[in-house]
């Protein structure tokens, strides 16, 4: 399946599950600006348009899927760096997708633990 064209200005694409209460998975894009968009899936495959949610996103090395961290029945979004690890809690609103981010204690080697 092919999701469109003009994925390249963006330097990540992490499929979230569905964050933003609507039918489908959604996506969030990181551009080289540093602005995550959100693109919602929609009931028959495909995306709405995008949405943005906020600039800032450059600071993290990685955005990654965490799936539901807080056991809200949502999933959630975890950005890191060299030094520090942070936890968005989705909102399950397209409108403002995820709540204050949450910092999280770098675990050592081998130990991974989320006190949330």
């Amino acid at each position: 399946m092919k999701a469109g064209t003009g994925w390249g200005i963006y330097n990540q694409v992490t499929a979230v599950g569905n964050i933003a209460g609507g039918p489908g998975g959604d996506l969030v894009a990181r551009d080289k600006d540093g602005v995550l968009w959100l693109y919602m899936g929609t009931s028959d495959g495909t995306f709405a348009s995008r949405v943005k949610i906020g600039g800032g996103w450059n600071a993290y090395t990685h955005l990654v899927a965490i799936g539901d961290a807080n056991r809200d029945g949502r999933p959630d979004l975890l950005g890191y760096s060299a030094d520090k690890l942070y936890v968005y809690h989705s909102t399950g609103d397209w409108r403002a997708p995820f709540r204050s981010r949450y910092e999280v204690q770098k675990p050592s080697p081998g130990k991974v633990e989320y006190p949330f």
